[in-house]
C-alpha cells in the first residue's frame, strides 16, 4: 500500500490486527542517525524492554539494538481479562515504591485503591489497563523511557528519536516468523560488526547462545512452538547460513554482506537470490510491506482493513521480488528497491 493510496482513503493510523493476537516487526531509528547506542545503553535499553514488555503483556520473540537503531519482533495477545493480583505485579515491573514518580501511584497506593474497589480504585484500574495490550502504547512509553534515561544520564536535551516507529504485521506462521527473526539477527552482521549472529551480545540470538531462557522461549514461539530449542537450532542456522549447522568461526564465504556484484549479475537476468543472501541485505518488505504473509493471511487482514477503514484495493498479496520467498507474500506492492542493493556497498 502506497503511502499516497492510504491518504486518498483517508487513512492516517497504524494497520493492525485487531480482535486477536497480532506479530509486528517492528524498528526505530534515533535523530539524524546518530549512534546514540553504546554498550551501556543497550543493555539498559534491552532491560526497559523486558519490564516494558511484562507490563504490557507483550511477548518478545526476537531483537537486536544497534548504535542508531533497534528491531523488535512483537506478539500482542488480544485483550484478555486482568486480576487485580496480576496487575499489580505487572505494574511492579516498572515502579517500586522509591522509585516511583509524583504522578503515579506507588505500588502500595494501587494495592490499597484495589482492594477498596472503590471509583477512584475503579478509575485508576482503568487507565492502567489501557495501557496493556497494544503496541502503539507500548513503543511509546519504552521510547519516552529510554530518553528520558537517555537525556539525564548524558545531559541531554529534546527527543533522541527520528520519528514515530514503523511496524509491519508479520503472519504467525513458521515460514512468515523464522524469516523476519533471522533478518533481525543478521543485524550485526550486515554492519560487519560480527560474523557471526551469536557473536553479538544485544540480540535475542546472541543471548538464546549464552542459554537465555526468554530468548530461547522466543525463538520456540517463532518456530510456532513446536519444537525444542535444541531441535530448531539446526533449522533455524540453516535459514541464517544458507546451510546446515555450524560452529563457530567456520562461516567463511557466507559472512558480512553478499557481493553486489553477484547480486547485480543474478537479479539483471531477472533471477532470485537465495534468501540467506538477500537477508544480509536491507529488505524494505520488513519494514514498509505494511504485512508479509501467505495469500490467505494477507487476503483475511487485508478484507478486515478494507471494511474497517473503506480502503478500496482489489488486491491484496502481491509476489515478493529479488528472491525465493517461499509462500510469503507482501501486502504492499512495492516497485522501487524492495532489497536495497546500494545498502550492500
Amino acid at each position: 500500500m502506497e503511502a499516497s493510496y492510504l491518504r486518498r482513503a483517508g487513512y492516517r493510523g497504524r494497520l493492525l490486527v485487531e480482535g486477536q493476537r497480532g506479530v509486528y516487526h517492528v524498528m526505530s531509528r534515533t535523530a539524524c542517525g546518530q549512534y546514540l547506542f553504546d554498550d551501556e545503553g543497550k543493555a539498559v535499553f534491552l532491560e526497559m524492554l523486558r519490564k516494558q514488555a511484562g507490563f504490557c503483556g507483550v511477548d518478545v520473540l526476537a531483537y537486536c539494538v544497534m548504535g542508531n537503531h533497534f528491531h523488535l519482533l512483537l506478539a500482542v495477545p488480544e485483550d484478555v481479562e486482568i486480576t487485580d493480583t496480576e496487575l499489580l505485579r505487572r505494574y511492579r515491573l516498572l515502579y517500586s515504591e522509591k522509585g516511583c514518580p509524583p504522578s503515579s501511584a506507588s505500588p502500595t497506593v494501587l494495592a490499597k485503591l484495589l482492594e477498596a474497589n472503590d471509583e477512584e480504585g475503579q478509575a485508576l484500574r482503568g487507565r492502567i489497563l489501557a495501557r496493556m495490550h497494544d503496541l502503539s502504547v507500548f513503543m511509546r512509553e519504552l521510547k519516552q523511557r529510554f530518553g528520558i534515561w537517555y537525556n539525564h544520564r548524558y545531559q541531554n536535551k529534546g527527543t533522541i528519536w527520528a520519528k514515530r516507529f514503523t511496524s509491519v504485521v508479520v503472519e504467525s506462521s513458521r515460514e512468515a516468523l523464522t524469516t523476519v527473526a533471522a533478518y533481525i539477527d543478521l543485524n550485526p552482521v550486515r554492519a560487519e560488526l560480527v560474523d557471526d549472529p551469536e557473536d553479538y551480545a544485544f540480540s535475542s540470538f546472541g543471548a538464546a547462545m549464552r542459554e537465555s531462557r526468554k530468548a530461547r522461549a522466543g525463538y520456540q514461539a517463532v518456530f510456532c512452538g513446536e519444537v525444542t530449542w535444541s531441535a530448531l537450532l539446526p533449522d533455524y542456522r540453516g535459514i541464517l547460513y544458507g546451510k546446515g549447522m555450524m560452529s563457530k568461526g567456520s562461516i567463511g564465504k557466507d559472512q558480512g554482506r553478499i557481493a553486489p556484484e553477484r547480486a547485480d549479475r543474478v537479479l539483471s537476468k531477472e533471477g532470485k537470490l537465495p534468501l540467506s543472501d538477500v537477508l544480509r541485505a536491507r529488505v524494505r518488505y520488513f519494514t514498509a510491506g505494511t504485512a508479509i504473509g501467505s495469500d490467505a493471511f494477507l487476503l483475511s487482514v487485508g478484507g478486515q482493513w478494507s471494511e474497517r477503514h473503506g480502503l478500496d484495493r482489489k488486491r491484496h498479496a502481491y509476489p515478493m521480488r529479488c528472491a525465493e520467498w517461499g509462500g510469503l507474500r507482501s501486502f504492499r506492492n512495492l516497485q522501487v528497491d524492495p532489497v536495497e542493493l546500494t545498502s550492500l556497498n
